[in-house]
């Protein structure tokens, strides 16, 4: 081979591993706290779940599957603190609002029946219901959050009184469920459990049996869910997980709810991760539904806006139980079909994601909630969900960031080291309001315990001017000052929150007691 041949072979060489080079596909640097998935996603998920439980914000059960195989399956935290029992992946979580799904289920399961049809109204079923609203309020307005009721989860006496007591299914539909319309029925989307116990109590008109009966008859006992079922308080539930409140001076134990009437159909049932991925695989099939009517329960209605509360999209994403909706990567822009539904109640955090195109599913299960005016852990966990659906679909992650100081927390130290003035100040600049009102009644409440009355009345005060016309938070403020020696102050809240709401007993009661106290 002559030398000009060589040079010419050796260039043409050069050539093609230079275009060889160019074609592969450089990809550009992740923006800082992202990771790339690898090879092994199992590993990406334990280090993403490891990382979150080690925060002290999530104590739980995780499961993920992959091509309808699981790939990840693995409990944290404790089960119960008092007798040091860790979560297991066979721990009993309860479900919360992920328990609408099942009752939709077995509404479209009667509906192909011909027992329901979408379009029958309240009143049909329950011919005690109010007529004025019963008539116009059908099942598809139940199912898709369009009643236009009010939520009894909103009443200002509903943690301390309502959700304490059982209460026999139609009174509780009297009293709770039957308000005047805050919207038309059909106009828009706000999320109401009160239609979800109104839609149990047709199921069980119409069956003849209990909601509890229909739900092992039809769904539970076909797919073989054996850790699943109505979390009724009375019953002993073999490992159920007790449920924690997370505060920002420890762990307590969550108050107590009734779970009979409220949440009953809207958010009483509990399951396990595995029980849970029995449920994702029937429905890709007709075991439980025919198609048609599975396509009903995953089309969301868009034929309406949300209200500003559910984020004010111009349309509804939520079909019959679950959430319908497109999320795009912020890095990868790549779009992801997300059909899921959270749940949150008293000391426990759910959510579940179904990734239909991807063939995919995560469930996390937590058994830890958030104290009045906090997110953190709900956050938590829906941070987690979000980076496992990236890890399964090979996105880049990102890990958790590290605990840090709660802004009650901050608060309370500022109080105690540099006054209750310069905290207020701190937080006007600084600090994060709770949209319901009450962001340091946390703290006020930890300062009356630690001694400092005047302080924590200032703190709840200054809560009332940020967030004014709270009738539960003046009451809250008055009950305070009642209970501490302060009746003037009592008076003075009393008499403000009755102008507000006149009708309020708790408040005349706070009324008369500080009176009675000031003629001693």
């Amino acid at each position: 081979m002559n030398r000009s041949r060589l040079q010419i072979i050796l260039l043409l060489g050069w050539f093609a591993l230079c275009h060889s080079v160019s074609a592969q596909e450089i990809k550009p640097a992740l923006p800082k706290g992202y990771l790339e998935v690898g090879s092994d996603k199992a590993a990406a998920i334990q280090q993403l779940c490891k990382a979150t439980a080690e925060t002290g914000l999530f104590s739980g059960a995780v499961l993920v599957a992959d091509e309808g195989q699981v790939i990840f399956k693995q409990a944290f935290g404790m089960a119960n603190h008092e007798w040091n029992i860790p979560n297991t992946i066979d721990t009993k979580f309860r479900l919360a609002s992920v328990s609408k799904q099942f009752c939709t289920m077995i509404v479209m399961q009667l509906v192909q029946e011909g027992k329901l049809k979408l379009d029958d109204t309240i009143t049909k079923h329950l011919p005690y219901y109010r007529q004025d609203t019963g008539q116009k309020i059908t099942l598809h307005h139940l199912m898709s959050h369009q009643s236009g009721l009010r939520d009894f989860t909103s009443s200002f006496n509903y943690q301390g009184v309502v959700s304490r007591l059982s209460f026999p299914p139609d009174e509780f539909i009297k009293l709770h469920c039957s308000s005047d319309l805050v919207n038309e029925p059909g106009s828009i989307y706000s999320y109401c459990n009160a239609g979800y116990c109104i839609l149990g109590r047709i199921i069980e008109k119409v069956t003849r049996k209990s909601f509890q009966q229909n739900l092992q008859e039809r769904i539970f006992d076909p797919l073989k869910m054996k850790n699943s079922g109505f979390d009724l308080n009375q019953t002993v539930i073999e490992k159920r997980a007790s449920g924690y409140t997370y505060g920002p001076f420890g762990l307590e134990n969550a108050a107590y709810l009734s779970m009979g009437s409220a949440p009953g159909a809207a958010g009483a049932l509990y399951s396990t991760v595995e029980d849970m991925f029995l449920w994702d695989r029937a429905l890709y099939s007709d075991q439980l539904l025919e198609q048609k009517y599975r396509d009903l329960m995953f089309t969301p209605n868009r034929d309406v806006p949300e209200v500003k509360a559910a984020g004010g999209r111009p349309q509804s994403i939520y079909g019959y139980g679950w959430q319908i909706f497109t999320r795009r990567h912020p890095v990868t822009k790549r779009s992801t079909k997300i059909i899921n539904h959270g749940g949150a109640i008293n000391g426990f955090r759910a959510m579940e994601t179904r990734l239909v195109d991807d063939d995919a599913f995560v469930i996390v299960l937590c058994n830890q909630g958030d104290a009045m005016g906090s997110t953190e852990v709900w956050n938590s966990v829906l941070r987690l969900s979000s980076e496992l659906v990236h890890v399964v679909t090979n996105q880049p992650y990102r890990m958790p960031g590290k605990a840090r100081m709660t802004q009650q927390q901050r608060m309370y130290q500022m109080v105690k080291n540099e006054g209750v003035e310069s905290a207020i100040k701190w937080f006007e600049s600084k600090g994060k309001p709770s949209g319901w009102g009450g962001a340091n009644t946390t703290v006020a409440a930890r300062l009356i315990q630690d001694g400092f009355i005047d302080d924590a009345i200032r703190l709840m005060e200054f809560d009332l001017k940020t967030t004014p016309g709270k009738v539960w938070l003046i009451r809250k403020t008055a009950q305070m000052c009642l209970n501490n020696g302060r009746p003037q102050k009592a008076i003075l809240y009393a008499d403000q929150g009755l102008e507000i709401k006149p009708e309020d007993e708790s408040l005349k009661n706070i009324k008369t007691e500080a009176e009675q106290d000031l003629k001693k």
